[in-house]
């Protein structure tokens, strides 16, 4: 117990920290967990809270050695990216290799890039139209990408003051309280995970990325990364932000890179 409560302080005493180390960040945040459940490797981290409930695994394990409902929806993503000509644009050519770069930050615009971010992007270029931030076409597609770059590893990197800037404001909206609860995302996430919230289990936040974008039954279909920020807000009765706003940017860039040197998966079913 007391090595828990000196990992909390830590990093509690990290979100104030005037530059961002996101190797001392993780390494805390890994032994945080590895305090709170010293039998699940790093590794399974990638599967969420299935690492932690043995029934929830066997349900999860069950979906999808058989035809996981989000199989077809990824495949129509692979069509559509050829279809509207996302190939095309120079930053989606190799499929893998942008899973794996976004989210970045650009130095030209002094912002953090996102996956969805070019892919709105590219298909405006490509199409003339806009395309949605959280579900449907978008979601597809993502998945898409991301299944071509299973196996490798999430390597997001933090280079430079302003890069900092935007990560460390990330880092302070996940453990900053807002809403009617006043709550954090970390209050679930992190100092509660593996509790129970009515009848779910809440994840783990390490790990969280590593899946996304993903299924969940609740919604009977895909959502992005940050569609789920947007629900989890709503819970907290906070204040919503908009998804690929530059704060709900900067959240994914510090959560995402939390997941450093995990890999990404396919298995993207979640309750």
């Amino acid at each position: 117990m007391k090595k828990l409560i000196t990992v909390v302080a830590g990093i509690g005493f990290l979100v104030g920290a005037a530059s961002a180390d996101v190797a001392s960040d993780q390494k805390d945040l890994i032994g945080y967990f590895k305090a709170l459940k010293p039998n699940v490797e790093f590794a399974d981290y990638t599967n969420g809270v299935y690492a932690y409930d043995a029934g929830s695994r066997d349900q999860f394990e069950e979906i999808l050695d058989g035809i996981p409902p989000y199989e077809e929806a990824v495949e129509k993503g692979g069509k559509e990216f050829v279809k509207f000509g996302l190939n095309k644009c120079a930053a989606l050519k190799d499929p893998a290799a942008a899973r794996v770069k976004h989210p970045y930050f650009d130095e030209a615009t002094q912002k953090v890039v996102t996956l969805e971010g070019v892919l709105k992007a590219c298909y405006l270029e490509q199409t003339g139209k806009k395309l949605g931030s959280n579900k449907g076409k978008i979601a597809r597609i993502s998945a898409w990408i991301s299944d071509q770059a299973a196996g490798e590893k999430v390597n997001v990197k933090v280079e430079g003051a302003a890069a900092n800037a935007a990560y460390n404001q990330g880092k302070a909206y996940f453990y900053g309280k807002r809403g009617e609860f006043n709550m954090s995302c970390a209050d679930c996430h992190v100092y509660n995970a593996g509790k129970k919230a009515r009848a779910d289990i809440l994840s783990p936040a390490l790990g969280h990325t590593t899946h996304v974008p993903m299924y969940r039954a609740k919604w009977a279909g895909l959502g992005t990364l940050q569609r789920r920020y947007g629900g989890c807000l709503k819970n907290m009765r906070a204040k919503p932000i908009s998804s690929q706003s530059e704060l709900m940017n900067n959240l994914e860039y510090f959560h995402q890179a939390m997941s450093n040197g995990l890999e990404i998966t396919d298995a993207r079913y979640r309750k």
